[in-house]
């Protein structure tokens, strides 16, 4: 028996600074639409604080990815803290 090593990359997180929401439902469309992305495992996006905690595989989904699908919702987005 011959014993395969898989190289697995765990997941990570990104805090995504996001201007223009304008209430709850802002923040869950955006979940939405950045969980269909494949690679994001879960995204938290808090109306108040105007984040976005996102969980995902980077070698599967980028950060520009991420900013576009914010971009195409109407609200703007930067990178804000890479954890």
């Amino acid at each position: 028996m011959s014993s395969k090593l898989s190289k697995t990359i765990e997941p990570t997180s990104v805090t995504l600074q996001i201007v223009g929401m304008h209430c709850t439902s802002c923040a869950i469309n955006i979940d939405f639409e950045l969980e269909d992305l494949e690679g994001v495992m879960e995204a938290k996006t808090h109306y108040a604080k105007q984040i976005s905690i996102v969980t995902y595989e980077p070698h599967k989904v980028t950060h520009e990815q991420m900013l576009e699908v914010i971009s195409k919702l109407g609200y703007e987005a930067i990178v804000a803290e890479q954890g």
